[in-house]
């Protein structure tokens, strides 16, 4: 499966479609996710819904990203984690139309990720999220760390603190997510009144209220610090206590 997009007259529906891995994501499909953001936010659209098939996204495919980095210098993950993973970043970041997270399912690490990266977010009741990069030795490799203290200031730290899962109600008690029954169905009905305000007016909202995102350099940083994390004893590690392996070519 891939990933697909659905143009109505008022939304975009870029809906990943890897449920037998719960849209966990690897640096070609990173690329596949980003390349439908650019397509969807060009299609005349007043808005952008992100959703995923059984699941949001359960963050970065393990044995993918194994397969990747096996025998790559620090500097060679760098470029991996930039180009591929960081281009769902600023494929969101630089969305000319408004972005909405339609969470159902897992939105763990690079999935919670995205999800911040939108202007607004749904999430079904049944919806699991978390910050799962430190499970791993990781850092938020996409930005998660800044997006999240923008948010909800002081939460990352609780959330390192503890298993890093964050329940529906958290989310919603912090500001970051509305619980709600559909969160596809709303965020199509809440597209339509978005396009009440004309596609100019959207533009101009939208380069206003993005206004202290991540910028480059600090995704560079990211990029940077996890190349080391990826490529140190510890994350090794760490993959050999959980079992996983490289996927084979």
């Amino acid at each position: 499966m891939s990933v697909t997009i659905d143009v109505s007259e008022h939304v975009a529906i870029v809906t990943l479609r890897w449920p037998e891995r719960r849209n966990a994501l690897g640096p070609q499909e990173a690329d596949e996710v980003a390349d439908a953001i650019d397509t969807a936010a060009g299609s005349g659209a007043a808005a952008l819904v992100l959703t995923g098939e059984q699941a949001f996204c359960a963050g970065g495919d393990l044995p993918s990203i194994l397969s990747a980095i096996d025998g790559a210098t620090p500097a060679d993950v760098e470029s991996i984690v930039y180009e591929h993973f960081q281009k769902l970043a600023r494929a969101l970041r630089g969305c000319r139309i408004p972005t909405v997270a339609a969470v159902n399912g897992a939105a763990i690490g690079l999935g919670l990720d995205l999800a911040l990266w939108c202007d607004r977010r749904f999430v079904a009741r049944s919806a699991r999220l978390g910050q799962g990069w430190a499970r791993m030795g990781l850092i938020p490799g996409t930005g998660g760390a800044a997006l999240l203290e923008r948010l909800a200031p002081g939460l990352l730290w609780k959330l390192l603190g503890t298993d890093g899962e964050l329940t529906v109600e958290e989310a919603a008690a912090h500001g970051i997510a509305e619980v709600v029954e559909d969160p596809v169905a709303t965020a199509i009905e809440f597209a339509t009144a978005l396009s009440r305000a004309g596609t100019a007016a959207l533009a101009g909202y939208v380069q206003l209220a993005r206004t202290g995102l991540p910028d480059e350099v600090y995704l560079r940083d990211c990029a940077r610090l996890q190349s080391h994390r990826l490529t140190s004893a510890d994350f090794a590690r760490r993959v050999e206590r959980s079992g996983l392996s490289a996927k084979k070519a």
